[in-house]
């Protein structure tokens, strides 16, 4: 009838159970409005939305082109997301890529780049440099990027090793904007291996003290600053 992604509280939990009980924006129900609305946009993208969700892709495509044909896809929105369907299927970023090119400043530009970046990180041509690249456009095309996406893109320049200056840049607007206190100290981790892999490696140790006075009992801090006093070493 429905699937429910990841992990909810317990009362929010329930209220969707009773959504689904009640049959509003149910697979059922979305299929049978589908038969009384053919051609209705709305109610077809959001019969595909639901079997994809579901891991029903061959379903989502079918209903995608069911709106292709007839001709109310004024968005473009289910072309792109056959076009989505069909990179994923055959692990081919370029398509995804082309179409950021083509297509800037749009949502549908950031889901094209950020699978675009996944495609090419489980590649078996590893590419870094590209993912890189493709990471820079992404995160400089947010509006508003939250500190968990500025720790991101910073972590994982630290682990590819490019554009490092940028990812100090980053990670230290991320941790002036967190609030929450775990999560800011995570940020500071990510700022301390930013440090290293640019060889400021004095800084990095003193950026893991902070995480160690925050959190002494925390065994992965500590090895990092090993990691960091054996370099310095």
């Amino acid at each position: 009838m429905d699937r429910i992604v990841g992990y909810m509280p317990p009362e929010p939990f329930f209220e969707e159970l009773k959504r689904v009980q009640k049959g509003i924006n149910t697979l059922p129900t979305l299929i049978e409005s589908a038969k009384n609305e053919p051609g209705k946009f709305s109610v077809l993208y959001e019969l595909a939305s639901k079997y994809e969700l579901m891991g029903n892709i061959p379903e989502a495509k079918k209903t995608l082109l069911t709106i292709m044909d007839a001709g109310t896809d004024s968005a473009g929105l289910a072309s792109f997301k056959l076009l989505l369907f069909t990179a994923q299927e055959n692990e081919d970023a370029s398509v995804l890529i082309e179409y950021a090119d083509n297509n800037p400043g749009t949502d549908q530009t950031l889901i094209a780049l950020e699978n675009a970046m996944f495609l090419i990180r489980i590649s078996m041509d590893d590419n870094p440099q590209l993912e890189a690249d493709l990471f820079v456009r992404y995160i400089t095309s947010l509006d508003k990027p939250n500190p968990g996406e500025l720790n991101t893109f910073s972590w994982r320049m630290s682990e590819l090793e490019l554009y490092l200056d940028m990812a100090l840049e980053k990670v230290i607007i991320a941790i002036e904007k967190e609030t929450d206190d775990e999560q800011k100290f995570m940020f500071v981790d990510t700022k301390a291996e930013v440090l290293w892999k640019l060889g400021r490696t004095k800084e990095a140790i003193i950026e893991i003290e902070k995480c160690i006075q925050f959190d002494s009992e925390n065994a992965y801090y500590q090895e990092q600053k090993d990691k960091f006093v054996g370099k310095a070493g």
